[in-house]
């Protein structure tokens, strides 16, 4: 297969694998490499890609595991000091600096989402990729489910967890005090 087949899903669904990317790891140049190792392997697997089944949510699914793979050369990198240069596999990617400038800035202005980014860093893996996926990248349960290769019925646990985990967090609380109200100071009038 040659890049030009490819190149219309790599335009159509860029944005939504970087932003994910973004969001799960928290770093827009992590965000950009991984970016990049996705769309790599994408290009490598197309030909045995099942046509049937939605092309965002096989590239989803592929981020997914370039970040798991990231997180696995993190702990590695702890016990084995290697300089970084050494962990890429692929090519680099040409992007519009100014685009990814303007995004990062507006993430870092942004205090709350900075807090609730803080929050879900704390969280377990487990439960931060199918929040990000959920409500970060507006993804259905279904789709959710189909990215991380699991039930529909886990990934409601794991989201409901998640959240749960995240009401719970103090560094949260502390920050939106006025956004967190006890159950038991809710009243229904009629």
């Amino acid at each position: 297969m040659n890049s030009d087949e490819f190149a219309p899903i790599y335009d159509r669904h860029y944005s939504d694998v970087w932003r994910y990317l973004l969001h799960i790891s928290g770093h827009t140049e992590t965000a950009l490499e991984l970016t990049a190792q996705t769309f790599f392997r994408a290009c490598r697997g197309w030909p045995q890609f099942d046509h049937r089944a939605p092309v965002k949510v096989w590239l989803l699914r592929i981020a997914v595991n370039e970040w798991r793979r990231e997180l696995r050369r993190r702990q590695i990198a702890r016990v084995i000091p290697f300089p970084k240069h050494w962990w890429r596999e692929g090519g680099e990617i040409e992007c519009d600096q100014g685009e990814v400038a303007a995004v990062s800035e507006e993430v870092e202005r942004n205090e709350m989402y900075q807090f609730l980014r803080k929050a879900l860093n704390r969280l377990p893996e487990t439960y931060r990729t199918p929040l990000v996926l959920r409500y970060f990248e507006h993804l259905s349960l279904e789709e959710t489910a189909a990215v991380l290769g699991r039930p529909v019925g886990t990934v409601k646990s794991l989201v409901h967890r998640g959240i749960a985990q995240l009401r719970a967090d103090q560094g949260l609380r502390e920050a939106f005090n006025d956004f967190f109200i006890e159950a038991g100071q809710v009243t229904m009038e009629n």
